[in-house]
C-alpha cells in the first residue's frame, strides 16, 4: 500500500512513537511504502530544528540528523505534482496532496483537520493514523 504521511504524523512518530510509530513499524516490515517529497522532508527538518523540540530530542539521545536519517530509511523519495485544490482550507497543506498524487498514493495519513475535512482527493483517502490502522491493520493496535 502506497501512503504519504503528513509532517505532523512524522513528528509525532519520531518523537513520541504512539500510533504513528506503529505505521513506521509497517513500513519497516515492508507492509506499506511511505513516500516523501523534498518539500515534506524540508518541513520535517524545519520543525525538528525548532527550539521548543530540542529538549525532547535530547531526551531521546538523538540528533535532528539522526531523526532525518530515520525518515530516509522508512520512506521512498518522490517528486510532487502541481495541482489546484480550491477547497483546501490551508494552502500550506497542498504539498501533501501534490506528493500523494505524484506517488500514486492510496492514502494520506494526517492529524490535520484542514486535510481531514476533504475525506478524499482524486481517489486518495485522507485518514487519521488511528482510522488507518483500524481499517487496514487492526492487529497493529
Amino acid at each position: 500500500m502506497r501512503i504519504v504521511l503528513d509532517v505532523n504524523v512524522w513528528i509525532s512518530g519520531l518523537l513520541w512513537v504512539g500510533v504513528p510509530g506503529r505505521i513506521f513499524d509497517l513500513a519497516s516490515a515492508h507492509q506499506i511504502t511511505i513516500f516523501v517529497s523534498e518539500p515534506i522532508r524540508e518541513d520535517i527538518k524545519e520543525i525538528l530544528e525548532r527550539k521548543k523540540l530540542q529538549t525532547k530530542i535530547q531526551s531521546l539521545g538523538v540528533t535532528v540528523e539522526d531523526l532525518l536519517a530515520v525518515v530516509g530509511e522508512l520512506s521512498e523519495s518522490c517528486s510532487t505534482e502541481v495541482v489546484d485544490v480550491p477547497q483546501l482550507r490551508d494552502p500550506d497543506d497542498i504539498v501533501i496532496i501534490e506528493t500523494a498524487l505524484a506517488a500514486n498514493a492510496e492514502v494520506i495519513i494526517t492529524g490535520d483537520l484542514d486535510l481531514l475535512v476533504l475525506m478524499e482527493f482524486n481517489g486518495i483517502q485522507i485518514l487519521t493514523p488511528q482510522v488507518f490502522l483500524n481499517r487496514y491493520f487492526p492487529d497493529m493496535l
